[in-house]
């Protein structure tokens, strides 16, 4: 169970990693271009939580195991990655328009950089 659950959590690592970058990219391309956040792109941003969270879950498996990460900060920023989403979306009270395209943008930039960080905090 330990191997298997360490290998979720680095596999999800990179899918995280990846969709961060993709679901920025969007957000800032929607804002270039005018627009809002669209029913796709809260989709998307739905689903990056979704795995956000997944990525927590298994990492939990992965420390009652036995592991711990290399770092004490990697908990720190699995918790910024799971809370940054909602925290926006509550704080800007679910708005979609152009500037909340930029936002979403920015901030699943800094999700990709916040990733990468954690990746390198695991061990």
């Amino acid at each position: 169970m330990t191997a298997f659950a360490l290998f979720l959590h680095d596999r999800l690592a990179n899918a995280m990693l990846l969709f961060a970058l993709l679901a920025g990219l969007w957000g800032l391309v929607a804002y270039l271009r005018g627009r809002g956040v669209s029913g796709s792109y809260w989709g998307v941003l739905a689903a990056a939580e979704v795995l956000f969270i997944a990525q927590g879950v298994v990492g939990v498996l992965v420390f009652l195991n036995g592991l711990r990460p290399a770092q004490g900060i990697h908990w720190l920023y699995g918790f910024v990655a799971v809370l940054t989403l909602p925290a926006y979306y509550a704080f800007s009270q679910g708005r979609d328009d152009r500037r909340a395209a930029l936002a979403y943008g920015l901030l699943c930039l800094f999700l990709f950089g916040i990733s990468l960080r954690a990746m390198s905090t695991g061990g």
